[in-house]
């Protein structure tokens, strides 16, 4: 017993015994165990449950002037929980634009074998609906009405929980939508919001007041097998996820529809088990508190994971197949009526099969409805951005492949706008500094990618994944062109453009006009080389090839190598240095040394196009 005593553990149960803490933590507990088994309800419980976070706050509060090893214990406790969990969950994407190409990386699973884990246990649970309440019912006794107390703690948090993420959710979603769909500003759209939110809200409580929580836990039943339904759209080529989850094991790819159906899933089944768990096999059982929190965790769940999911996939849906390049997209002919637009009628099986769409109205297209515009006098300009076609009408009697010359049109008026919308995108946010090797990507034709990202102290690996900056390539683009860039790069074969600093946007210009010009020509059906950038003045262009890092590099710590992980063939333009002794800039072709540029890939942090 004296060996007890002086030993470690001995001598940590006598520090806790003589903490005054450690007897309020008592008391608590003989008080809990005296007296709460003599209330009626969980009403009566309330007051158990928020004496012990008021106890654990007092500590925390007293731990400046004096010891507290319980609640130091717990805090240390938590601390650890917490940055384990951090450590398996910390997240790194890429982006991997050639997902077929060697070294393959293999699928994400993690969120497929959770989704069959959990729909296994909701088919044990399913028969034995209730068992979480007879569970808290058994444990509402004396001796263990300190643990009841303590779960029900963590029930209502749960309960809590779900509610404040479900509210805010739903209400978002039915704003977006009346946002978009119906153009309402301000008040009048508020008030839309609120009027369906309230008819949401009738038709919830009114379902609740006929099927009671069974029928909300049917409707999580069927909101398990939603997305098997209701799913995002995914363009053939766009590029996938790469995805890492924690400071271990292998990066796995998934493309961005699967992820989204598999969360999807995994929230509804979360959310059909907690409900199924807790449901009263009968009513009046002595939980009012705890049947009012679960009636409104279950119903605004099964609205979040069926109408607001709907709502807000279809919108997703909407917008990717309206702003994605990635999507085919017919080019649209607008024609004014007049004896032009009678011309170009008589033609209209050509124009169409030629993937022209063909518009005759007498209002003037807005930026984003049309291609080319005909049909209007030379020397007048339309208050329009659609430019006008350069091609009279006759042509298309007169030449024997009329919509190559339409398409051409179309293309050099495209990379004329391109190129001076991406020098201006590029003038205002050129950085201010000497040259040091850093530079900006460009990637106009990702959705994913929303504007421009910068690669700055290429030696600090501990930096964040910097933020976009400047204008939205949505804004400054439009989807036409866009769609236009992303033809280009395709058939180009360039992923990503990397611009040095010391470049101006005038040269990166000349650069992108030898891409446009060789893909107006069509001659050069192959995948773009160096040498097709040869004899521009200052600017020296070199095509690199980067793979994600399966194996890691050698002599270089694992947290760096963990963030590349992403796979693109990158156009490098940067500044001639053959004639200085500068050589500060990035590795020519062929050099075994492309870390920094692995490291910068993970600026590239994917974002959805923003909303609106």
């Amino acid at each position: 017993m004296d060996r007890f005593l002086h030993s470690s553990l001995g001598l940590t149960l006598r520090t806790w015994l003589r903490s005054p803490e450690v007897l309020c933590a008592a008391v608590l507990v003989l008080a809990i165990e005296l007296f709460g088994p003599h209330g009626r309800n969980d009403i009566d419980d309330i007051l158990w449950v928020l004496m012990v976070p008021l106890l654990f706050m007092a500590g925390c509060s007293m731990m400046r002037y004096r010891p507290m090893p319980l609640t130091q214990t717990v805090i240390r406790w938590s601390v650890r929980a917490a940055s384990w969990l951090r450590s398996r969950l910390v997240l790194s994407l890429g982006l991997d634009f050639h997902p077929t190409r060697h070294p393959r990386l293999q699928p994400f699973t993690g969120l497929r074998r959770t989704v069959m884990a959990l729909a296994l246990l909701a088919l044990i649970l399913l028969p034995a609906q209730g068992i979480g309440r007879e569970v808290l019912e058994a444990a509402r006794g004396t001796g263990t009405y300190t643990v009841y107390i303590l779960a029900l703690a963590a029930i209502w948090i749960t309960l809590l929980a779900g509610v404040a993420v479900s509210v805010p959710a739903s209400v978002l979603a039915v704003l977006e939508v009346v946002k978009s769909r119906f153009r309402l500003e301000g008040f009048a759209r508020l008030g839309a919001t609120m009027l369906v939110l309230g008819a949401v809200v009738l038709l919830l409580a009114t379902l609740h007041a006929e099927v009671g929580l069974q029928g909300a836990v049917g409707v999580l039943a069927f909101a398990c097998l939603l997305p098997s339904v209701v799913q995002a759209v995914e363009p053939p080529n766009a590029p996938w996820l790469n995805i890492a989850l924690g400071h271990e094991g292998p990066a796995c790819t998934t493309r961005l529809g699967r992820l989204l159906r598999d969360g999807y899933r995994t929230a509804a089944l979360e959310g059909f088990l907690v409900a199924a768990l807790l449901i009263p096999r009968e009513p009046g059982s002595g939980f009012p508190v705890t049947d009012l929190l679960l009636a409104l965790y279950a119903w605004s769940s099964a609205w979040l994971y069926t109408g607001s999911a709907m709502l807000a996939i279809s919108e997703f849906n909407r917008r990717r197949r309206l702003f994605d390049p990635a999507f085919e997209r017919s080019r649209v002919l607008w024609a004014v009526p007049g004896e032009e637009a009678r011309a170009l009628a008589s033609e209209r099986s050509t124009i169409e099969a030629a993937g022209w769409r063909l518009v005759v109205k007498d209002d003037l297209p807005g930026p984003e409805d049309a291609d080319l515009l005909v049909g209007l006098p030379g020397g007048l300009m339309p208050p329009s951005r659609v430019p006008l076609a350069r091609i009279p009408p006759a042509l298309f009697l007169l030449s024997p492949d009329p919509t190559a010359s339409l398409s051409e049109a179309d293309e050099r008026d495209k990379a004329e706008r391109c190129r001076e919308a991406l020098e201006r995108l590029l003038t205002s946010m050129r950085p201010r500094m000497s040259d040091r090797g850093e530079g900006t990507f460009l990637v106009p034709h990702c959705w994913l990618v929303v504007g421009l990202t910068r690669d700055d102290e290429r030696g600090n690996v501990d930096r964040p994944p910097a933020m976009t900056f400047g204008q939205t390539f949505q804004s400054v683009l439009g989807t036409r062109l866009r769609r236009f860039m992303h033809e280009v790069s395709t058939r180009a074969g360039v992923d990503v453009y990397y611009i040095e600093d010391s470049v101006t946007p005038v040269q990166v210009g000349d650069v992108l006009e030898r891409l446009f010009e060789r893909h107006i020509q069509r001659a050069d059906p192959g995948l773009v080389g160096e040498a097709d950038f040869v004899g521009l003045q200052g600017v020296r262009v070199v095509l690199h090839d980067v793979d994600p890092e399966t194996d890691g590099i050698a002599g270089v710590d694992a947290h760096v190598t963990r963030n590349a992980i992403s796979r693109a063939r990158i156009l490098i333009i940067s500044r001639d240095r053959r004639d200085d002794d500068d050589d500060d800039g990035p590795p020519v072709e062929g050099e075994s040394t492309d870390l920094w540029l692995r490291e910068s890939l993970r600026n590239m942090f994917p974002r959805l196009q923003p909303v609106g």
